[in-house]
């Protein structure tokens, strides 16, 4: 959709929604974007928007003369039955990126964009997303569209404790688009030159575009384009045109006004069988493209249960649960290891085991239902990394039974979660970008992503033995042994992390050959992935070194070259432009959290060097 021109001719749309819902059927309705090419208005629908408009000017005295100010009547809250919202739920859609998909996928992404809540005021998705089609008018003057930046709030005139605002509100007297202006001159900046303000500006418009497309049920492309060679599926109004010669568009006609006539007088009976006639139509004229049904099973799956978000909590409690019971082996047990047998440990064991078992399926089901292998963005490389740390938890306490492993992988796999439940990351299910259309995509990635999670946990095993030498002194023997066994381990740990670090890239190499004609171009990913490994090469080394294979180095080094990781996956991505930077655009600003985190970790490196340095053991060091 162009946003430019959503100030030129907001006036006329917000007219035009009008006219949707007096009309029974969404034949003939202007359409306002959501194409590449812009915006296409049919001139049937905005001359009679005009119309409309010199009525309401003829009698409005209100401030927002043009606009329609007459109570709307509100809408039933969710008043999909049960069996209804299964029924609708399961029909196929088209996204505007030409991904087919469930309708209730369409209409969690779009209550999520608009209103930044998973269920907003108390509405189910679904329910909300088709009353802000057969309600147009209701919506229209309702704080639903979510505004939170506080320079965002001063330009639109709302107080800071304004969470919503209305789409009535957005214009002014003579009703012009507020931030017109605004956004046209953020859109003619560079990325890396915007300001805050700006860029929040360019997400606020966007939930403002989307709110005026789905008044129109521009966004609902439910109906397959018979003999269509590229397989568009489109919403009413655009099929109207594309049919319009058609006999066969009666039959979509019909379809849609008795969903939209069902829907509007919530006949649940007739709500259902407009669902089977429109599930009809899709197998008849988009079956080559429709949802398979194993496909859209684990869709609604993953839909209806956010498993990726509900682990992260049991992710903790086994942290706390294996945390707990290495204290108590430190503290009790003179640093054993421990055996099922033991109560603590194995309700932790069971924790842990029970919720990368939900992690992999989960991990399987969004396979299965985007039908390609889930790690080409940021959200989904995330959750393959956070897979990758809690199985290498998984097998390294197989080995070492003492629960400090187990204890951190939970604890980072719960970190990495919950890093991808953040703003920057997208969760929706998105079509690959062209180059990663490759069967590389699931041997090269998988495999260099992998390495992330055993250096991150390597990182953080490294992190704990520096902390364990804060406790160095005198007769204690039991954390001097824990240092010597976690060092050992920790070696371990490095290794794999860097071989499949190593092969990763090796195998990268070959897919840039395939897709660039290259196989080193020295591009920021490229660079930064030889730059890591041979960092992870000289610490894994030191082993080998008298001098610097002590534990105390070791895991200095190693805590530090975790750094390096962060660049290679976070740096490369969102801070620098690359080949690689697909998720990232232009270069952006460092963030300032970044430098309280070298200051932490420099802090903890110089009080274990001092601890270290002042302090002995009773006999000999940890090996």
């Amino acid at each position: 959709m162009s946003r430019t021109s959503l100030g030129r001719s907001l006036p006329t749309l917000l007219l035009t929604l009008l006219l949707v819902a007096g009309l029974g059927t969404g034949q003939a309705l202007a359409q306002y974007g959501g194409e590449e090419e812009g915006q296409q208005a049919t001139d049937q629908g905005m001359e009679g928007a005009a119309g409309m408009a010199q009525e309401q000017e003829a009698t409005s005295e209100d401030a927002h003369a043009g606009h329609v100010h007459m109570p709307a009547a509100a809408p039933a809250k969710n008043f999909l039955s049960a069996e209804s919202r299964e029924a609708l739920r399961r029909l196929t859609v088209q996204d505007f990126q030409g991904r087919m998909k469930p309708l209730d996928t369409l209409s969690r992404e779009m209550v999520m964009k608009v209103t930044k809540r998973t269920h907003f005021d108390g509405w189910e998705p679904l329910d909300l997303y088709l009353s802000w089609m057969i309600s147009p008018r209701y919506w229209f003057d309702q704080p639903v569209i979510a505004v939170r930046f506080p320079g965002l709030k001063d330009r639109l005139g709302v107080s800071q404790e304004t969470k919503y605002v209305t789409p009535a509100s957005l214009l002014d007297g003579q009703g012009q688009y507020l931030l017109g202006d605004e956004v046209e001159e953020a859109l003619r900046t560079a990325d890396r030159d915007r300001s805050k303000l700006q860029r929040k500006l360019l997400s606020f418009d966007e939930r403002v575009n989307l709110v005026f497309m789905n008044f129109q049920r521009s966004t609902l492309r439910i109906y397959p384009q018979p003999e269509d060679e590229k397989n568009t599926w489109l919403a009413m109004d655009r099929l109207s045109e594309a049919m319009r010669m058609d006999p066969r568009f009666a039959e979509f006609q019909r379809a849609d006004q008795t969903l939209f006539s069902a829907l509007a007088a919530g006949d649940d009976g007739e709500i259902r069988a407009a669902a089977t006639l429109v599930g009809a139509l899709q197998d008849k004229y988009g079956h080559e493209v429709s949802v398979h049904d194993r496909a859209l099973k684990a869709e609604l799956v993953l839909n209806d249960y956010q498993p990726f978000v509900k682990i992260i909590p049991y992710y903790f409690l086994a942290w706390a649960l294996m945390l707990s019971a290495y204290v108590l082996s430190l503290a009790r047990r003179q640093g054993r290891a421990y055996t099922l047998k033991h109560p603590l440990y194995l309700i932790g064991s069971l924790v842990y085991w029970g919720t990368l078992l939900i992690h992999v399926s989960s991990f399987v089901l969004r396979w299965v239902a985007s039908g390609r292998a889930p790690v080409s963005n940021g959200y989904e490389s995330l959750i393959w990394i956070s897979l990758m740390v809690g199985t290498a938890g998984f097998l390294f306490e197989l080995k070492d039974r003492h629960a400090l492993i187990a204890s951190l992988g939970s604890l980072l796999t719960a970190i990495v979660l919950s890093v991808s439940l953040l703003s920057t990351f997208d969760p929706a299910i998105g079509p690959l970008v062209p180059v990663l259309a490759s069967y590389w995509l699931n041997i090269h990635v998988t495999i260099i992503t992998s390495s992330y999670g055993f250096l991150g946990l390597s990182g953080l095993m490294a992190m704990t033995i520096l902390v364990l030498y804060l406790f160095k002194g005198p007769g204690r023997d039991t954390v001097q042994g824990a240092i010597g066994q976690l060092h050992r381990m920790h070696w371990y740990v490095l290794v794999t992390g860097l071989g499949l670090l190593s092969v990763g890239t090796l195998l990268g190499g070959v897919w840039a050959n395939e897709s660039w004609g290259r196989y080193w171009g020295w591009d920021a990913k490229e660079t930064w992935s030889l730059v890591t490994i041979l960092v992870y090469s000289a610490v894994t080394h030191m082993r080998f070194i008298r001098g610097v294979d002590g534990p105390w180095t070791m895991a200095t080094a190693s805590f530090l070259s975790l750094s390096a990781v962060i660049m290679t996956y976070f740096g490369v991505n969102y801070f620098l432009v690359g080949l690689h930077s697909y998720a990232a655009g232009d270069a952006t600003k460092v963030p300032t959290w970044v430098i309280y985190a070298v200051i932490g970790a420099l802090v903890l490196v110089l009080a274990s060097w001092l601890v270290d340095r002042n302090r002995h053991w009773r006999t000999g060091a940890p090996a």
